[in-house]
């Protein structure tokens, strides 16, 4: 039987209005109910702003951008917004080819996406 590979996922609460969902490895249907909680967490707490850092992510499915989604619908009908950091090429086109990159911001930087006035 094949090994999945490493999945992690962290919330870090940098401010009262500002966290970092920070994923790593493959984000799917096994792995999207633990990014879908994070993200839900953070929404919960009353965070203003997330930042879904894809940076060590290697895959996202249809699963992850319909957790994305739903993050975006759940902060922002408190007010809040929701943006993205991914630096790998094939899952930005993901976002572009969706339209999603048109409803976030998109970073190729953690120090881009925390230096952007919201």
């Amino acid at each position: 039987m094949e090994e999945r590979p490493q999945f992690g996922v962290e919330l870090l609460r940098l401010s009262a209005d500002l966290a970092i969902v920070e994923l790593e490895g493959e984000v799917d249907i096994y792995s999207s109910p633990q990014f879908k909680e994070a993200l839900s967490q953070g929404i919960a707490e009353g965070v203003g702003r997330i930042v879904v850092d894809l940076a060590k992510v290697t895959f996202i499915d249809s699963t992850a951008l319909g957790v994305v989604v739903g993050g975006v619908k759940g902060i922002r009908a408190h007010g809040g917004s929701l943006d993205i950091i991914c630096r790998d090429e094939n899952i930005r086109r993901i976002f572009e080819i969706t339209g999603l990159d048109r409803i976030l911001g998109m970073y190729g930087s953690r120090e881009e996406a925390l230096g952007a006035a919201k």
